[in-house]
């Protein structure tokens, strides 16, 4: 029994081999039953099945972003956009229509703002936002690990001149920055940024389903249909079951839980009692909604110049920053033994050289000692492997998962931090593949853009958004950037049996093209826009 044939289609399924590519595709329920030609398809049909004419629209297999923080996303798209901004006058436009819009005292929250590309050549301040929004609170987070607050935000956080900086004996501690006189420029780095977030009121659970539902329908317009949520607390897990069961959830979500690097070192007392008394690991769940794992956040971002880069590496005119952890290095292999043996796949988050090579040695070491193939462990951004590093990821099946759309927007702030020699070099996706290693687009969302196509634009040309060239020779084919946000990604968390392929007994999620969208040159690959999208069966998106 079919319930539904696509015919008159160009179907990207390379593992079908040589010859005249398939045209149809009938689907039964939620699973893919045949792949063929039309003929072929069509002859499956029955009285009831639907049966679709694509006309000539290209078909791929529903895209996965492997880390993708979908409800912070969903909350961000309903806050200020601040991605496009070049100037602080631009930031200060948006500001101001969001306080046009908002409710006496009311906060105003935004995101998206990157120094390294601000004609200013300078971070705002709380000064420029007091101009605009003299009476409401007001926070903006930079893309990355930063953030400014104006002066009615830092009054009911309770900053003043005499607040001090957290103890810079706790790992990451951060800091406010201050005017020559000692007074706050609303500034804020690494964890001190909690110093004023703590003042925001808490989301509830109602609005985190809103955000949850709000990031689905742009992420089908986009072509996702799976993604992994990195990081998350009890309360926000709590709002994707709900949002499960009120079908609120229309993408598949794999939920990675907050581990250690995510609150200060006091703190993390609890966590092994809260991570444990969770009682099942990765892979629990179904098919919409499961757990898939942990995340680790050893270090910091290159950009803001904190991730941890090998001893004799410095920052840009900074020859004794050599960057920070966010983990102790001693203690990793015991944690990651501790995530492992508790039967959760681990997501590690790092940029620098250093903390990318402590990761994996520890994954090798635990590997080796207790395999469990169906755990994948990995590392995210992964930008500067080393030879080593490269050949124990090889060996032990670590996948790279690669932020791909940094390169374009967020490559000047690695130039500022590190060169333009050094930077160049980041995210090596031809020496993964060429390793053997699986490799994954991700977009970190909201930290850059959540559209698949333009990380795909990304791997394909390596130019930041000047025009500044990357190492031409990591550059990607199409074909192999395309590979990274299905079959790659589907093997980076383990779901390679039912996700990243149009095949039977696959999933149903499938992606319509425009005619000729792959075919177009590297540079324009970001602006592949959708006709549909299906999710098991089911189109969620749908402007043809």
């Amino acid at each position: 029994m079919v319930d539904h044939v696509l015919t008159n289609a160009r179907v990207h399924a390379p593992e079908v081999g040589s010859g005249p590519g398939p045209t149809a595709v009938a689907i039964r329920r939620d699973r893919i039953v045949a792949v063929g030609s039309d003929d072929d398809i069509r002859g499956l049909a029955r009285p009831g099945t639907r049966v679709e004419d694509l006309r000539g629209a290209t078909v791929i297999p529903g895209l996965i972003d492997a880390h993708n923080h979908l409800l912070a996303t969903g909350q961000v798209l309903g806050q200020v956009s601040l991605y496009g901004c070049r100037d602080i006058a631009a930031i200060l436009a948006r500001v101001a229509e969001a306080v046009g819009r908002a409710a006496p005292g009311e906060w105003v929250l935004g995101r998206g703002w990157d120094e390294s590309l601000l004609a200013d050549g300078r971070h705002p301040t709380r000064h420029d936002l007091d101009r605009v929004a003299p009476d409401h609170p007001v926070v903006l987070h930079r893309v990355w690990n930063k953030l400014v607050a104006n002066s009615a935000a830092l009054r009911l956080a309770g900053i003043t001149a005499a607040t001090p900086d957290p103890p810079r004996d706790v790992p990451y501690a951060g800091w406010m920055e201050r005017d020559a006189a000692g007074e706050p420029t609303g500034l804020f780095h690494d964890r001190a940024k909690a110093m004023v977030t703590g003042a925001i009121p808490a989301a509830t659970t109602a609005e985190m389903v809103a955000a949850i539902g709000r990031a689905c329908r742009a992420y089908h317009a986009v072509g996702l249909t799976t993604v992994v949520d990195p990081g998350l607390t009890p309360d926000e897990v709590r709002a994707y079951d709900r949002a499960a069961r009120e079908s609120t959830l229309t993408i598949r979500a794999d939920l990675l839980l907050a581990a250690w690097g995510f609150v200060p070192a006091e703190d993390e007392a609890g966590l092994r009692d809260r991570i444990g008394a969770v009682g099942f690991g990765t892979g629990f769940g179904d098919a919409r909604l499961r757990l898939g794992g942990a995340k680790l956040m050893p270090d910091g971002g290159i950009g803001d110049r904190t991730a941890k880069l090998h001893p004799d590496e410095h920052y840009r005119d900074e020859p004794d920053n050599h960057g920070t952890w966010v983990i102790p290095p001693e203690t990793i292999p015991e944690i990651v033994r501790w995530l492992h043996d508790h039967d959760l796949a681990i997501d590690s988050h790092t940029c620098g050289g250093l903390t990318q090579e402590t990761i994996v040695r520890a994954y090798a070491a635990v590997m080796r000692d207790a395999p469990k193939p169906h755990l994948r462990h990995r590392v995210h951004h992964a930008y500067f492997p080393t030879l080593d590093t490269l050949g124990l990821m090889a060996e032990h099946g670590i996948a790279a998962l690669v932020s791909a759309p940094f390169i374009r927007n967020l490559g000047e702030s690695f130039v500022a931090s590190l060169g333009e020699d050094r930077a160049g070099a980041v995210m090596p996706a031809r020496a993964y593949l060429d390793a053997g290693i699986t490799l994954a687009g991700t977009s970190d969302s909201p930290v850059d853009d959540f559209n698949p196509f333009v990380g795909c634009q990304a791997l394909t040309t390596r130019q930041t958004i000047t025009g500044r060239q990357f190492d031409p020779g990591q550059a990607l084919t199409t074909a192999e950037a395309l590979d990274a946000y299905t079959t790659g990604a589907a093997r980076a968390i383990g779901r390679e049996d039912d996700l990243g392929r149009i095949a039977p007994d696959y999933l149903a999620d499938l992606v319509v093209l425009k005619p000729g969208s792959l075919d177009r040159e590297p540079d324009e690959l970001g602006s592949i826009a959708p006709l549909a999208t299906m999710v098991g069966g089911e189109w969620v998106f749908d402007r043809r």
